[in-house]
């Protein structure tokens, strides 16, 4: 059980205010855009199949907040089409026509049915400006297939720009040195990174380690960097702690770099 609770109708719109709701899921005011990334905030994860209940693995810690808790939300992230990410009971409680998506290349066809305000596709390299706010999907090492034979669904690592601020937020990736070589040049203020689901040693080459984790987000240049994929659904078998004590080890000398590791842990960004 989390013993942290957002409070996002406290946050300021002159911030930026970010809350780790477990496992991807991500909520931010962003200078006044409310941002929420890969929501999968009920008990399970897994097949979903309208009228019926959610098969597949159940959270070891609930989600801080429900979908109605999150308040409006003007920009909706979607990284990939993976039931651990793309989670349609929450993103049915969702369902706003104030609400812009963002969404991986050839998925736009799973939201169908589904009342939002508009659906962008976004394919490596292409940015969009949404909400007042800059997207650009980036190219990990990851794939998106929802089912199997869907191999054309891609996966993208998010570039999330504001103000002159750049949130990069990995998704799932393998170690690339793709995304060091696209992040070139841009000052990263913060780069949200997943650090589990890397065993067996053959997930390696999607889903980065936390060594390797740490090591993507120095190549970056992060100023703070965040932990995710870890201790909120059991998706592979190491340990559910091994990862977040592997990152710190990763990260020793600079842990003031890591601003949240708690789930449903609040921070405001200094600027």
């Amino acid at each position: 059980m989390t013993t942290h609770k957002p409070l996002p109708h406290t946050w300021s719109n002159n911030n930026i205010t970010l809350a780790w709701l477990g496992h991807a899921a991500f909520l931010l005011n962003f200078f006044g855009t409310r941002i929420l990334i890969d929501p999968a905030l009920e008990k399970r994860i897994g097949i979903s199949p309208i009228g019926s209940h959610t098969i597949g693995p159940k959270r070891f810690v609930a989600a801080p907040l429900g979908a109605k808790e999150a308040g409006n939300i003007d920009l909706l992230l979607l990284s990939h089409a993976h039931t651990d990410h793309f989670d349609y009971p929450s993103l049915r409680s969702l369902q706003s026509l104030h609400t812009s998506v963002v969404t991986a290349k050839n998925t736009a066809a799973l939201w169908k049915g589904m009342n939002y305000a508009s659906i962008h596709e976004l394919h490596w390299g292409e940015s969009r400006l949404i909400a007042d706010t800059q997207v650009t999907a980036i190219e990990g090492k990851h794939w998106g297939a929802r089912l199997p034979w869907q191999k054309s669904m891609q996966a993208n690592s998010l570039l999330i720009s504001k103000n002159s601020i750049n949130i990069f937020f990995s998704g799932d990736t393998g170690y690339t040195e793709k995304i060091h070589q696209q992040l070139a040049g841009i000052p990263i203020h913060l780069a949200i990174m997943g650090i589990a689901a890397y065993a067996p040693k053959a997930f390696e080459a999607h889903h980065a380690t936390p060594e390797q984790a740490w090591k993507m987000s120095m190549e970056i240049g992060a100023d703070w960097v965040i932990p995710m994929h870890w201790g909120t659904f059991r998706l592979s078998q190491e340990p559910m702690t091994e990862p977040i004590v592997r990152f710190r080890q990763a990260a020793s000398g600079n842990l003031a770099k890591i601003p949240v590791q708690e789930i449903g842990a609040t921070w405001v960004m200094p600027l």
